[in-house]
């Protein structure tokens, strides 16, 4: 199949077909927005000599930590639709998670089509996630609205550092880690389970921090059989030994915390996996990806959908307690609906553009028997 850009042709259909696009992320959480402004840029690219296992692309960046290559730069949509009833609606609040910059990821705001009785800006909250916040005092009734921006995503590839014995587990939690280091929404580092799993990795005395974790990684994967289906707690995945990339993510996050290394779950369009974070012998730290649930990718993450937020522990204005995900928000003053009235409808809407149509492509490829990738 041909995806456009020669550089990244063969490595991006295999990314595709062996990456899990079937596991849904089930939102839970929510998402406020002044004015247009782009997201500052992460640093300049510099060219360098591709390391042996580089296959294809040009290296961005070669560091002690993640290496990036192969970028690819697309034009997404996001935003939110609005259709209101035959009652108006006042005090209109929406919100949604919207792409940020990462070292593998740049985001820059193109253009916006968004009516101009609508105010909005962008909301940063703590550990990993931002929203577009809509505001509108009013909308009449049987009205339809579309809030989208136009954005531009630089994705990058990330192979893992080609000397993994330099990296170690981090002595002195700071207070940015802390996020990552207790439990979270539907992932409970206490449990009987994930003590014990910890404890007997660190018993087999790994021969550095690295293989420490990628021993975590691995009993994840053999203890955990990948089955697709509603978001569950990882209480309830150890139990059957169970879970789709959701629990499975939830799992490895949990006993890497167990063992002292700060982790998170990172979220993209349909699926999600986990990061874990070490130092290097200077004392920097390095977050790195790995693959719960899927094709086997430790230190690495070989997709091109764009990162959604970082983090499994928010808090969201809008919602009470701790979310595990900022899912989209909306809420607005009506009289009550009468009988045989509807709702109002609202709908986020996300358009990955032709990152959308070669997954969809893929899919009906693997539904006439050309993967053997699980579906939904």
């Amino acid at each position: 199949m041909k995806l456009g850009d020669l550089r990244t042709t063969t490595l991006a259909i295999a990314v595709l077909l062996c990456a899990p696009i079937w596991c849904l992320a089930q939102e839970q959480g929510s998402g406020v927005a002044t004015g247009i402004s782009k997201p500052k840029a992460s640093g300049k690219s510099t060219s360098k000599k591709p390391a042996p296992e580089v296959v294809v692309g040009r290296v961005l960046e070669a560091t002690n930590g993640i290496q990036l290559y192969a970028p690819r730069t697309m034009e997404m949509k996001f935003g939110m639709t609005f259709e209101s009833n035959e009652n108006f609606a006042s005090n209109i609040l929406a919100t949604i998670p919207f792409p940020m910059d990462w070292p593998e990821q740049k985001i820059t705001v193109l253009s916006h089509e968004i009516p101009d009785q609508m105010a909005w800006d962008f909301r940063d909250l703590p550990a990993g996630a931002r929203q577009l916040v809509m505001r509108m005092n009013s909308l009449g009734p049987n009205a339809q609205m579309n809030l989208i921006v136009n954005v531009q995503v630089e994705k990058s590839f990330i192979n893992a550092p080609a000397d993994t014995s330099v990296f170690r587990i981090p002595k002195n939690i700071h207070k940015e880690l802390r996020w990552y280091m207790e439990s979270s929404p539907y992932i409970e580092i206490n449990l009987p389970d994930i003590k014990k799993a910890a404890k007997k990795i660190a018993d087999a005395k790994p021969e550095n921090a690295w293989k420490h974790v990628e021993m975590i990684y691995d009993w994840v994967r053999e203890t955990i059989e990948y089955r697709n289906g509603p978001v569950r707690n990882i209480r309830d995945a150890l139990k059957d030994k169970q879970g789709d990339c959701e629990e499975m993510t939830g799992i490895f996050v949990a006993v890497c915390r167990a063992s002292d290394i700060p982790a998170r779950c990172v979220w993209i369009p349909e699926h999600c996996y986990p990061e874990f974070y070490l130092e290097d012998e200077e004392g920097v730290g390095h977050w790195f990806p790995c693959q719960a649930a899927g094709e086997k990718q430790f230190g690495q993450m070989h997709d091109y959908r764009p990162i959604l937020q970082k983090g499994d522990r928010f808090k969201v204005p809008e919602e009470q307690g701790w979310q595990r995900y900022v899912s989209h928000f909306f809420s607005c003053k009506q009289r009550p609906i009468g009988p045989g009235g509807r709702d109002m409808f609202v709908e986020p809407i996300l358009d990955l553009g032709p990152l959308q149509q070669e997954i969809e492509a893929l899919r009906q490829d693997a539904a006439r028997g050309g993967d053997s990738a699980p579906q939904n």
